[in-house]
């Protein structure tokens, strides 16, 4: 039985309106890094999902004027970390921080010639395999050269503040069993 519901009153979408719409799409929070020219380099980045297992590919989206995506490409390889809870302090400094400085004091290991951050929640090593500009940003296409997840849980990015997620508590069936 389809149950009738007054439409929800929408906004056009300009661009202050689209950015406050999307803060409510939760999703993990990575920063993407890469060996550049005078040591490693890396960018928060919110845009990551897996594209393909045949073979193991992610696509990222960075910003085509980002100091990182130059270095980036230059290397040929990238990382992308899942930050754990007790690297929400990089956030922001990966975001927005001098990006000549956001690696100060800041622990990495060199993993298949790309920066990794030890305590991310997960890090997967790319081969960047493809880029296409599309608006404004640079969608890079990476095959998977080596993974690694830890037990700490993600940061996961909802209204532009860090979160922890949690597990939803399990449904039940009106005849009070689980789907």
């Amino acid at each position: 039985m389809v149950v009738p519901t007054t439409p929800p009153v929408l906004r056009h979408a300009d661009e202050r309106t689209f950015r406050r719409t999307m803060s409510r799409f939760a999703t993990c929070v990575s920063v993407t890094t890469a060996l550049g020219g005078e040591g490693p380099v890396g960018c928060t980045t919110t845009a990551v999902l897996s594209l393909s297992l045949r073979p193991p590919t992610l696509l990222v989206s960075l910003r085509s004027t980002g100091h990182t995506l130059d270095e980036l490409l230059s290397a040929g390889v990238f990382a992308v970390n899942v930050l754990s809870r007790r690297q929400a302090d990089l956030v922001d400094r990966f975001a927005t921080g001098d990006p000549r400085h956001r690696f100060d004091g800041v622990p990495s290991a060199l993993c298949d010639g790309a920066p990794v951050l030890p305590g991310a929640a997960a890090t997967v090593v790319c081969r960047v395999r493809e880029a296409m500009t599309v608006l404004d940003h640079t969608l890079l296409v990476g095959t998977a050269l080596s993974t690694r997840i830890c037990p700490a849980p993600p940061l996961v990015l909802l209204d532009g503040r860090p979160h922890t997620a949690a597990a939803a508590p399990p449904t039940t069936t009106t005849e009070g069993r689980n789907p």
